[in-house]
């Protein structure tokens, strides 16, 4: 997938490497926005589910506000337990979703829970609802990643910028995918592990629900 590179000076943060462009008159602080000429192929951030249906002027929009963010191999970019309002694109690499078999505990078991690839995303929950992580999600290989965060988007929705709520629609999409699947996932686990009596035993129910309500990245 082509990458996305942002122009001027790039600020590198211990092995985290973040670039940001120059702001375009008017613009309130802390905006930032990708120079044109750098973007890439529009078929290429179309391809993002994140961004389905966004136009030109939906893409210059987002981008104004978003930021490239790279992290070399090994890095916790997610922390179970932690809070962040960042919204993550994977444009290149692979990251792992993994999460401690017991979080009350210093146990260093853990469950591998997903592999994500480009053009997934995680964060989307904790963007849209303050709430710590339920799991890390850490890099495999080289990853670069778009974020968007929090209080950029809050901007965006102040400005009434169509993006925004094109942006939300989208995540709500991939939410119910999300429940969908992980509502299949249970059925069937119920049914090649237990009775369908069993199946409906409060133990199962409990279990179901904890998916439901405690998956959060």
């Amino acid at each position: 997938m082509a990458a996305l590179h942002l122009a001027g000076r790039v600020a590198a943060h211990g092995r985290l490497h973040a670039g940001r462009g120059p702001r375009r008159p008017g613009h309130r602080a802390g905006r930032h926005r990708m120079s044109e000429a750098a973007l890439p192929d529009p078929r290429v951030l179309q391809a993002i589910p994140l961004f389905k249906d966004f136009n030109a002027t939906d893409f210059s929009q987002v981008l104004d506000v978003a930021e490239r963010v790279t992290f070399d191999p090994g890095r916790l970019i997610l922390e179970q337990g932690a809070s962040s309002r960042d919204l993550w694109v994977l444009l290149g690499g692979t990251c792992e979703v993994s999460r401690r078999v017991d979080p009350a505990t210093t146990d260093a078991r853990r469950v591998v829970l997903a592999v994500l690839e480009p053009p997934g995303h995680f964060g989307d929950m904790s963007f849209f609802s303050p709430s710590p992580h339920s799991a890390d999600v850490r890099a495999i290989s080289a990853v670069e990643l778009l974020r968007i965060t929090h209080a950029d988007y809050r901007e965006l929705i102040a400005e009434g910028v169509q993006a925004a709520y094109k942006l939300a629609y989208n995540v709500t999409e991939s939410l119910v995918r999300r429940l969908r699947r992980m509502d299949d996932w249970v059925a069937e686990l119920a049914v090649s592990t237990a009775s369908h009596e069993e199946a409906q035993r409060p133990e199962w129910q409990s279990f179901r629900e904890k998916l439901f309500d405690r998956w959060n990245l």
